[in-house]
């Protein structure tokens, strides 16, 4: 039978347009998941769409599932087959699965397993027709979907929940020119049921009511009726139009668009992209470009002009022949800089300084005081984290006094993605020395795994101070175990981000790395900072910081994850099993490099099979050890493992110590020989009790050996292993 095209679409309200780049590749790996657990052969699906629709396509599936031959397994071979064949065993299994003594040969086959022969038998499942399946395939690829925030919009399928991105209005689902029978029950409502009917641009038609269905018979119909209805379905086509669109703004102004962050989603804002050109007054370019940029991009998605008065808007429609769109949107902008203006304006009349005091008023959090508390840790630490990383203590210090008094600004207030910055600003204003006002400025950088860096070393102490404290406060709160799914209510992810990756940032050395703090030396001094009685008892807090460790822990897997991604193993023997948050940021990813660049030769594979072989024979307590004694040595294979313990392993530690890992790796790698003949030649398990202990503290410093720089134990082929 020949394979037909399938076509689904999903129709819903406005979705987020920085969700869509994500959700496109999403939506079209779920459907391919979901056709192949189906076993319905499948041409690689693809994924279009837009702020209202959802769009996924293959020009060829499968008629039929394939069929399926499910292995049935039996009694052990011992006793289902005998010298004069199967056995009563045997002929009751195949009994059970209706088959009769006649085909028993037929049907019975001894089958090898983990656990060693059994008699099987194999069942042949007959593919059912596509069109029975595919509702149930596209429920698997709509629940597959994961969303920054999914809503409930009290709708079911099977009478099961299901929550999406934003609530759908209709779907498209053809299977060739049938429609796929799919539901979903909204209650209370009318349901959502499967057509042919797509909906077109809702403001705007060449022809009929803006929004009116139209039936389509297959993707290149549907393609071609919503770009007659100004609905263009792929992005690369939107971004286009738009840049275009944009591009005649700018020749219509005589300026260019000022260069901005966050804004290359914004074709995905609009079905049919168009610009319009506004324009504000000339008196407020006396607004700091941070604040005039706040209103125009991150509240109104407008692209500014660089060094004049006006902005260009994105609108959903192909043009503006009347103005209203335009005068609309100067509207809004008017207002917002006028309301910024007047907050700039009465913010500079009092200086930051003398804000401080205000900051009593101000909460953190209900356990941990206000920001005055916060501020008073943040200078101490500020300035213990300045004098490790290069940074002036003292402007770092008054700079982390400084850094939270914007919050009682009403600029801030206004515009609260301004935190930090506005602080900044006012320095500047009032002529503070640039290490003080930039840091100050800058504090809130980086935007955890994204944004950019601080830019003095002072800004770098600040942020790292300011994070440190946020954890070890909210860790000392009990709110370590707070977050849920893809939330981050309190900023924990983000603040662990931010520190690993300023940390991170340590200059390249040319001997061992580490003259920056590691996670835990400045968590702990963090948490220093906190009184005895804050919120948690004394005695608990070796359990905090153990919490918090183990939290950075899976943060710097995540981060070296995508630094090294074609080495999670690598990544592993370092971030984890506390290894990672104990030393400095650039010291581990040193010993990642080192892993990465040795590659999986043999040897190294080998050496981290004895590796695993070493750490799972010692019994728990081995650690404490004495070193073994020469003379209870019997064997040359253990006499051998010590010499080269003592003169090999003294190498490597050399080479560790001065952060060549390199060339430390590359004597470990030698160990693997005199290992292989140990376990060859000596029982380690000896009936003599002091021969037996000796042999454990030899592997036990062989062990410590092999955790000096990594857990080697990570990159045994044979282990099996986690994702990063």
């Amino acid at each position: 039978m020949k394979p037909r095209e399938l076509v689904v679409e999903i129709g819903c309200e406005e979705l987020p347009a920085d969700w869509i780049a994500n959700l496109l590749p999403a939506l079209a790996a779920r459907f391919d998941e979901a056709l192949r657990r189906a076993r319905l052969d499948s041409s690689p699906v693809l994924a279009e769409g837009g702020a209202r629709r959802l769009v996924a396509h293959t020009d060829r599936v499968a008629e039929r599932q394939r069929d399926q031959v499910d292995l049935i397994v039996g009694p052990p071979a011992r006793v289902g087959r005998g010298p004069e064949g199967w056995t009563r065993a045997a002929a009751g299994f195949a009994r059970k699965h209706g088959i009769g003594p006649d085909t028993l040969d037929e049907a019975l086959t001894v089958t090898p397993t983990p656990r060693g022969d059994y008699v099987a038998l194999r069942r042949r499942i007959e593919g059912r027709p596509a069109m029975e399946i595919l509702a149930g395939v596209i429920e698997a690829a709509l629940r597959g979907l994961r969303f920054p925030k999914g809503m409930n919009w009290d709708a079911a399928i099977g009478g099961e929940p299901f929550p999406f991105a934003r609530p759908i209005r209709w779907i498209v689902a053809l299977f060739g020119e049938e429609v796929v029978p799919f539901r979903i029950d909204v209650e209370p409502g009318t349901p959502v049921v499967a057509s042919d009917q797509s909906r077109g641009h809702r403001f705007r038609a060449a022809r009929g009511e803006p929004g009116a269905p139209f039936r389509v018979g297959s993707y290149a119909a549907l393609r071609a009726g919503l770009a007659d209805r100004f609905v263009l379905l792929r992005p690369a086509e939107r971004a286009t139009r738009l840049e275009a669109a944009v591009c005649a703004r700018e020749a219509e102004a005589g300026a260019k668009r000022a260069p901005t962050r966050g804004l290359q989603h914004l074709h995905n804002l609009v079905e049919w992209p168009g610009t319009v050109l506004g324009r504000y007054p000339e008196s407020f370019l006396t607004l700091p470009e941070e604040v005039r940029h706040t209103v125009l991009v991150s509240h109104q998605k407008y692209l500014p002009l660089a060094g004049a008065p006006g902005f260009i808007a994105v609108t959903n429609m192909p043009d503006d022949p009347k103005g209203a769109i335009r005068r609309g949107a100067e509207r809004v902008v008017l207002a917002r800089l006028r309301d910024a203006q007047f907050f700039w304006d009465d913010d500079r009349k009092t200086p930051l300084a003398t804000r401080r005091s205000r900051l009593a008023g101000v909460r953190f959090h209900e356990k941990l005081g206000s920001f005055r508390d916060k501020t008073e840790r943040l200078a101490a630490l500020a300035e213990w984290t300045a004098s490790g990383i290069g940074a002036d203590p003292a402007a770092s210090r008054r700079a982390a006094s400084l850094a939270k008094c914007d919050l009682t600004t009403g600029l801030v207030g206004e515009f609260a993605s301004l935190q930090g910055v506005v602080g900044g600003l006012l320095l500047r204003e009032e002529g503070a020395p640039e290490e003080v006002w930039r840091a100050v400025y800058d504090h809130y950088r980086p935007a955890g795994l994204s944004g950019e860096l601080p830019r003095s070393p002072e800004g770098l102490a600040l942020s790292l101070a300011d994070n440190a404290d946020t954890l070890a406060g909210l860790f000392l709160a009990g709110l370590g175990g707070a977050r849920t799914g893809a939330g981050d209510p309190f900023g924990l992810r983000r603040a662990a981000f931010s520190l690993i990756r300023v940390l991170g940032n340590e200059p390249e050395r040319s001997g061992a790395a580490g003259g920056w703090p590691s996670p835990e030396a400045l968590v702990s001094r963090a948490l220093a900072g906190y009184s005895a009685t804050a919120v948690a008892s004394e005695s608990s807090r070796d359990d905090v910081l153990s919490g918090i460790l183990s939290f950075l822990e899976g943060r710097l897997v995540h981060i070296f994850g995508r630094e090294f991604p074609s080495d999670p193993d690598a990544v592993r023997a370092v971030a984890s099993e506390g290894q990672g948050p104990r030393r400095p940021v650039a010291d581990s990813r040193a010993r990642i490099r080192a892993l990465a660049e040795a590659g999986r030769t043999g040897d190294l594979a080998a050496l981290a099979t004895a590796a695993t072989r070493v750490h799972r024979i010692l019994p728990s307590g081995s650690e404490g050890l004495p070193d073994p004694d020469p003379g209870l040595f019997t064997e040359d294979a253990e006499i051998a493992l010590h010499q080269a313990v003592r003169s090999m392993g003294a190498d490597a530690l050399r080479h560790f110590r001065r952060g060549e890992y390199g060339a430390g790796l590359a004597v470990l790698v030698t160990l693997r020989s005199p290992v292989n003949r140990f376990f060859d030649d000596v029982l380690v398990m000896a009936k003599d009790a002091a021969v037996r202990e000796n042999r454990f503290a030899l592997l036990a410093r062989l062990d410590s050996l092999f955790l000096a720089a990594w857990d080697l134990r990570e990159l045994d082929p044979a282990r099996k292993k986690p994702r990063v």
